[in-house]
């Protein structure tokens, strides 16, 4: 579905007037977490108005024809958009979307649940690098891959409490498949971040194992990590974003040394190190396309970017001085949730590894071809 500049501007206002409305009402309180169901209800709202599409018809929901620029642009933008409400409904709504986008490829779309999720780490993480010799056509360590993304592991993850249908990635007999899970979360642990989450296993009552024909595999598995790793970055983008303007609004009422401090030089560097790293990622996001050139990119930058972005939460945290370790601001609990979004679906080393991997094989590959 080709939207136009007109559908694109009446989208924006829509959800510029839900997030404004649940700033409001349900996280008008941001240092506090959010009840159950009061998250589900503002999760359902987004599914009402489209923003997640559950049919199989076109629509203009998160991930839909994201393979024009257009639409790729307007969901990173509206992922950003939320997430300065709350990361952990930008981080449900992300997966919710990924999770269908990848269920209508899979020629199983007709699941009955509106809020499915995706989990795409491992046991160990996702894989040490080999996924980037298998995505190259390298040789890879099957049996690391087949441990890592085993059938029978316990899938674990970070989810809100109604997930019912879970989606892995599994490696069997040499290629990606995608296990289809249906059961509930375990319990109601929350991790480092992302309070309204559950951070940990899913209880599985039922599972089967869907295959993707050869010739797909590789590129629907590629094209997945490249959706998850752009959504969190622009999740993340939103939460530095939210923080930047706490943080301008305390240092213009702030008084120290008879004067705010917003004009002390110091102050003044630390919203400009937080502007630069937030013009960094926006740079990157709007040159992504949904392709390898795009992926390769994203994969060499997401450890620079992840890293500034946190770096711009520190700085947002010090403008506040001790205040802001204190959890009456609300900005304690947005540093938390930048710095666990960072963890998601591979972390430094496992980017670093995969990396220096995809170079290593194009290297080689184009040595040998030479």
């Amino acid at each position: 579905m080709q939207l136009s500049d007109e559908d694109i501007v009446m989208i924006d206002d829509s959800l510029q007037h839900i997030c404004r409305d649940l700033a409001e009402d349900v996280f008008a309180r941001p240092e506090q977490t959010c009840e159950p169901s009061r998250f589900l209800a503002a999760l359902d709202l987004f599914v009402d108005q489209g923003f997640v599409n559950t049919t199989d018809d076109d629509g203009c929901g998160l991930w839909e024809g994201c393979e024009q620029a257009p639409q790729l642009a307007l969901t990173l933008r509206n992922l950003t958009t939320i997430a300065k409400v709350s990361a952990s409904l930008a981080l449900s709504l992300h997966r919710s979307a990924l999770a269908l986008h990848l269920l209508r490829q899979l020629g199983e779309s007709n699941i009955g649940e509106p809020h499915p999720c995706i989990s795409l780490h491992g046991r160990h993480g996702i894989g040490r690098g080999e996924l980037a010799n298998w995505w190259c056509g390298q040789p890879v360590d099957e049996p690391l891959l087949q441990d890592v993304f085993d059938p029978d592991r316990v899938c674990s993850g970070v989810m809100h409490g109604q997930v019912r249908v879970l989606l892995a990635p599994v490696f069997t007999a040499g290629a990606m498949a995608w296990q289809l899970i249906r059961g509930e979360v375990r319990g109601s642990t929350s991790g480092h971040g992302l309070d309204e989450l559950h951070d940990g296993a899913f209880e599985s009552g039922q599972a089967r194992t869907v295959q993707v024909p050869a010739h797909r595999a590789k590129a629907l598995a590629r094209d997945i990590w490249h959706r998850e790793w752009l959504g969190l970055l622009a999740i993340q983008r939103g939460c530095v974003q939210q923080m930047m303007e706490m943080a301008q609004q305390f240092s213009a009422l702030r008084f120290q040394g008879g004067r705010v401090i917003a004009g002390h030089p110091a102050v003044q560097i630390m919203l400009a190190d937080m502007q630069a790293a937030l013009t960094d990622v926006r740079i990157v996001l709007a040159g992504q396309a949904l392709n390898e050139s795009g992926f390769v990119d994203l994969l060499r930058a997401r450890n620079r970017l992840h890293e500034g972005l946190a770096l711009a939460a520190n700085v947002a945290m010090q403008t506040f001085g001790g205040l802001g370790y204190m959890r009456d601001n609300g900005i304690e609990k947005r540093w938390r949730d930048v710095n666990h979004l960072r963890q998601q679906s591979g972390g430094a080393l496992d980017m670093q590894l995969m990396s220096a991997n995809w170079a290593f094989t194009r290297t080689t590959a184009t040595g040998a071809h030479a």
